[in-house]
């Protein structure tokens, strides 16, 4: 199913003249072999790419994303077809207008998405070599507002966890007293 992930020991062994860690999973030398890797440093939340708005759905599918791609070579994922129009559609931005400029000094051009399904929205980030730096979470598809996907919408944090079901339940429960009073009526 997956691979062994062995014990970390204390103390390090000399392989060539490297010194690295006993234990620890063998790095391949070139980055171009070494599988993807997220990081969320930059991270940037706002009020147009976040996940206040999201199903659980949502989360449980980004997660299952990035763990598919973190098995992946830098080189599969930069050449192999699959990867660039397939599910995941990686590709460069080139006539997106974002809502708000990318933070960190970071040039639209250079930037990438990370489609998560059809119809699912994506990440939005940057690749230094094997790394891919998540700057935005987009399930709205913000990047580029279509109106099939309802145009360009603001992210309204819930007042709770659960405030879009606290909103349902106070939508059923006027219904519920609506129709009361109807039934009382006849």
């Amino acid at each position: 199913m997956g691979r062994n992930i062995p014990r970390a020991s204390k103390h390090n062994k000399v392989i060539g003249n490297q010194e690295k860690p006993r234990g620890i999973l063998d790095i391949p030398e070139s980055p171009r072999d070494r599988n993807i890797v997220f990081s969320f440093e930059k991270l940037d939340v706002n009020e147009y790419f976040n996940m206040d708005c999201t199903c659980p759905n949502w989360s449980a599918d980004l997660i299952n994303m990035l763990k598919e791609i973190s098995s992946v070579s830098l080189k599969k994922f930069s050449t192999e077809r699959g990867f660039r129009s397939g599910t995941y559609r990686i590709h460069y931005h080139k006539d997106a207008n974002p809502p708000v400029k990318f933070p960190h000094n970071i040039e639209l051009e250079s930037s990438e998405q990370i489609r998560i399904e059809k119809g699912k929205g994506g990440i939005h980030g940057i690749r230094v070599e094997n790394i891919f730096y998540i700057i935005w979470l987009d399930p709205l598809h913000n990047m580029y507002p279509n109106e099939r996907y309802g145009g360009l919408k603001k992210i309204k944090p819930p007042q709770s966890c659960c405030g879009w079901q606290d909103e349902e339940l106070k939508k059923q429960s006027e219904e519920i007293n609506a129709l009361n009073e109807l039934l009382e009526k006849h």
